[in-house]
């Protein structure tokens, strides 16, 4: 008896494992979803950042060096003179065969432009410097700003120079009365107009007299200038993924020039 009773109990078919429900997996998968989707989220706004931290300092560097290029040729501008190379030659090259090797200093001046010569590397060779504001196609800043450098030989033969050195994203346009000459198109909801009224390059006399001759297309007309100064408001590429604007930032410098061509109509 008690042998039948323990067969049978033994005998009996065990009862099948219950798996997981439709809506069980619905609702895991909902919550893995979600977790996914908050750490991809994370990730996504890891990387915008810092693609934008990593823009600003890009753009700052880039700006803060091609000023501070700017500055040492401006210390060199005007040397040698011509008292130094052949008793105070001029410096108009077609009246003097021997000005390809005389710096004439500034040459050129605008709000968005300069040109000058100058000894830059300390070896004997003069060398004419353009810098100057390139707007796009659009006709709209950001612009770019540019520095090409030829000897001054190679100038005087009507060639153009190549424009390695350069700046993005500058928004300042000034010209020279308060306002912009180009309009700024940035994405985003930011307005900055404003930056647009700034001069790339302001002059100063030996007084401190601030444009004492507007703009001047030659050494003698623009010889009563002593001191250059260059400013540039930069955005970087990429906006701030929290405000949705660009970050833009503001260097000057001010430099004062040799005395090269201090009279007019000689150096």
């Amino acid at each position: 008896m008690g042998t039948a009773m323990l067969h049978d109990v033994n005998s009996r078919p065990s009862r099948p494992q219950r798996g997981f429900s439709l809506l069980e997996l619905l609702l895991v998968v909902t919550i893995l979803t979600i977790v996914l989707g908050v750490v991809m989220d994370g990730m996504v706004q890891m990387q915008q950042r810092n693609s934008a931290e990593s823009s600003k300092v890009d753009t700052v560097q880039e700006t803060r060096d091609f000023i501070d290029q700017v500055v040492r040729d401006i210390h060199e501008v005007g040397y040698p003179p011509g008292r130094v190379v052949n008793n105070n030659p001029s410096c108009d090259p077609l009246a003097n065969p021997n000005a390809a090797s005389v710096s004439c200093g500034l040459i050129y001046f605008s709000p968005t432009q300069i040109q000058y010569e100058g000894d830059l590397d300390g070896k004997g060779t003069v060398y004419r410097v353009w810098v100057n504001l390139q707007v796009p196609a659009s006709g709209n800043c950001p612009c770019i700003l540019q520095r090409g450098v030829l000897t001054k030989t190679s100038a005087i033969g009507g060639n153009v120079p190549t424009y390695f050195t350069e700046v993005n994203g500058v928004l300042n346009s000034g010209n020279g009365a308060g306002a912009g000459t180009f309009p700024i198109s940035l994405g985003g909801p930011g307005s900055y107009a404003t930056y647009a009224t700034a001069d790339v390059f302001d002059s100063y006399d030996v007084n401190g007299t601030l444009n004492p001759v507007g703009t001047c297309s030659t050494a003698p007309a623009c010889s009563s200038i002593r001191s250059l100064q260059i400013t540039a408001n930069v955005a970087p590429n990429y906006m701030d993924p929290k405000t949705s604007t660009y970050p833009v930032y503001s260097i000057t410098s001010r430099a004062r020039m040799n005395n090269g061509c201090s009279i007019p109509g000689t150096c």
